[in-house]
């Protein structure tokens, strides 16, 4: 088999889902009688169906009474907690699709035509949307080492979920971390559910012989994955380019790439990024010897008299963080201009040249441009006032939310244009520094961290990040490689500005704070 071969075979092989089933039908009754037997058999057959329509009314308002009855929390335990997220979705998903097949006409007519019109709304969630929160469940696990039985009992640091996962919810998350290539985490929410299934005592035989037929399947997909790993090991590398940018694992990538050159750095700075999330503290304490708080001032009159409180975070390369830059007001501006413009965040691969979608950006964005409102304009104008860079040549302001589990895989800003062909229009020049406001705090997890320079900064609100990408000879400084840690609770909303030129001359020159 070719090389080529053996890459689409890891595509479809990938895609294939090692599940089996049937269904069985229910059984007629039949007899055969004189004809008194007839009149006899007749009324049993009224009786028999009187008492099936009783029978399926009760069921389909137990199905109605249920729906109604596990609904519990408030708004925010929905948006914050990913786990109520994910029940949330579930909920919209696979419960709601039963309960508007019981509100059949006539007698619910009414309400069966609004719960059919609400059902057709595009906003509602699809079944993708509920296996795009299961498996940002299954990163939440592996970035911040959340345990399986913590996960299932809905405990994420103490908050405690609206309702505890299942059997079933245990094989969703577990085929989901299968189908993205997370084998080990496969097999841990897999032996989950069958535990929880196996608990259930006594056990069915209808239980007893789904025990069974999920574990065949397991054996399967371990089988499957490893076949799987086998056979990308063995592919070209032109085919495992098509694969760039797509948020592949790092615990499937070191299989693929084991014997390859810079395989040890890939997994080392997936460590350190995973440490930084954690809140692990990465260099020594003479590591930030020299770094300090103090005032920059500006380059308008204003701000030489009320100058911006920054925070050297790092020296070379030089890394700012700005606080209290922007007022609520302005972050809640920012925040409200991009609300009907947010799409799906999209990256590119600079080896297939491709923009597309990946598991490696998960968030959704929009743009907000000079002159969209007053807010943005004064923003601009403060960012040249801290920076002494233009904003007239820049991109513009790049507006972004991230939801639970919303992060973004360690990655450069600038792009080495003397190293790739890329078209520059409309922007001249490599993206010079980068502008990161904090449009909110977040209550657990999204920071942005550096992992070669062991850093991690905190998203707060108002603060800004402030870094060069390039270095004095205009090439890439790749130890400005950063990451959004993945949003634990809470959302995430940033706006970044990337610069592309000097407007003015820029000193780092701060008076330490005298109370410091």
């Amino acid at each position: 088999m070719s090389g080529e071969e053996r890459g689409w075979w890891v595509v479809m092989v990938v895609m294939t889902v090692a599940a089996s089933g049937h269904s069985q039908g229910l059984g007629d009754v039949h007899t055969s009688a004189a004809s008194v037997a007839r009149l006899v058999e007749a009324e049993q057959a009224i009786v028999a169906a009187l008492q099936d329509y009783v029978t399926k009314e009760d069921a389909r308002l137990e199905v109605i009474r249920r729906y109604v009855e596990s609904w519990r929390g408030s708004a925010a335990d929905y948006v914050h907690n990913p786990i109520n997220s994910y029940f949330f979705m579930r909920r919209l998903t696979q419960e709601f699709l039963p309960v508007q097949d019981a509100l059949h006409p006539p007698s619910t007519a009414d309400l069966h035509e609004n719960m059919s019109s609400l059902r057709g709304n595009q906003n509602l969630p699809k079944e993708t949307d509920l296996n795009g929160v299961a498996f940002a469940l299954v990163r939440l696990q592996d970035t911040y080492n959340l345990t399986v039985d913590d996960l299932v009992e809905g405990d994420i640091r103490g908050r405690k979920a609206v309702q505890v996962l299942s059997a079933d919810d245990c094989f969703r998350l577990g085929q989901q971390s299968f189908n993205n290539l997370e084998f080990d985490l496969s097999e841990q929410w897999y032996r989950k559910g069958l535990e929880l299934l196996g608990s259930q005592q006594p056990l069915t035989q209808e239980e007893q012989t789904r025990i069974e037929r999920v574990s065949r399947q397991q054996e399967h997909r371990v089988l499957m994955s490893k076949m799987v790993a086998q056979m990308a090991r063995h592919s070209n590398s032109q085919m495992l380019d098509n694969f760039s940018g797509l948020g592949i694992p790092i615990s499937f990538q070191q299989q693929i790439y084991a014997n390859h050159k810079g395989a040890e750095a890939v997994k080392r700075l997936d460590e350190l990024y995973r440490r930084l999330c954690r809140g692990e503290q990465i260099q020594p304490p003479e590591a930030f010897i020299g770094m300090k708080c103090g005032y920059v001032f500006g380059g308008s009159a204003y701000h030489r008299l009320m100058p911006f409180k920054a925070e050297l975070r790092w020296a070379d390369p030089i890394i700012v963080v700005y606080h209290d830059v922007l007022t609520e007001t302005e972050t809640e501006a920012v925040k409200q201009l991009s609300l009907p413009h947010l799409t799906t965040t999209m990256v590119h691969s600079f080896t297939t040249h491709q923009i597309r979608k990946s598991l490696a950006r998960v968030g959704k964005t929009a743009w907000v441009r000079r002159g969209d409102d007053p807010t943005v304009d004064k923003i601009l104008q403060r960012i040249e006032d801290m920076t002494g860079l233009s904003t007239l040549t820049s991109e513009d302001l790049h507006v972004l939310n991230y939801g639970i589990g919303g992060h973004y895989d360690a990655h450069v800003d600038f792009f080495d244009l003397e190293d790739k062909s890329l078209d520059k229009t409309p922007h001249q020049g490599d993206r010079l520094a980068t502008m990161l406001f904090y449009l909110n705090d977040v209550e657990a997890g999204g920071s942005t961290v550096f992992p070669t320079l062991g850093l991690e900064v905190a998203a707060r609100r108002g603060s800004a990040l402030f870094w060069f990408n390039l270095k004095r000879n205009g090439r890439g400084d790749y130890r400005t490689v950063h990451a959004a840690c993945p949003v634990l609770l809470g959302e995430k909303w940033i706006a970044n500005l990337w610069l592309h030129e000097w407007g003015q001359e820029f000193r780092w020159s701060c008076t330490l704070d005298p109370e410091e």
